[in-house]
């Protein structure tokens, strides 16, 4: 249990770390480039790596729960994590053009990453669900992890190349 606690803490404190060279990066840039190419070549290694970070948390929690996803509400995650995604994201929505939220993220753009980590972490479980409920039961938590990794960076990537704006 104790090597449990220490590898998921240890993944936490590598996604804070992450967030605290970026947030650095965006108040005194230490990396300037023209090239959009480039600058979304960079958020998708950076967001590939976030995923990647999700998924070991998951993972670590599969190895600690033997039980994990054998729940029968697991056939129905996909539904019930699509409408949470969306009810966080109207929300967030409403917040920022309603409440002080916009100046707020100015002020203290750390706060940016918490919103980015749990979009990305609630993406990622949902094309979970959808893996596991399209693939056989017999198939290892490791295998379901990695093509869930490997499917959450392509449809970033598609999102990220689709705009041409970052």
């Amino acid at each position: 249990m104790k090597n449990y606690w220490l590898k998921q803490s240890l993944v936490i404190l590598l996604l804070v770390l992450f967030a605290f060279i970026a947030n650095f990066n965006l108040v005194n840039p230490f990396l300037t480039m023209e090239s959009t190419l480039l600058k979304q070549l960079i958020v998708l290694v950076s967001i590939s790596l976030i995923l990647f970070a999700c998924n070991q948390l998951l993972y670590n929690y599969a190895t600690y729960k033997k039980q994990f996803m054998q729940h029968p509400l697991w056939n129905k995650m996909s539904i019930i994590l699509l409408v949470w995604l969306m009810i966080s994201f109207v929300l967030f929505i409403v917040l920022f053009f309603i409440a002080p939220l916009q100046s707020i993220l100015n002020q203290y753009a750390w706060l940016m990453f918490i919103v980015i980590y749990y979009f990305l972490f609630f993406l990622n479980l949902f094309i979970l669900s959808i893996v596991h409920k399209v693939m056989d039961s017999s198939v290892k938590i490791e295998k379901k992890l990695v093509i869930t990794w490997i499917g959450s960076s392509l449809l970033i990537a598609i999102t990220l190349f689709m705009l041409p704006s970052i």
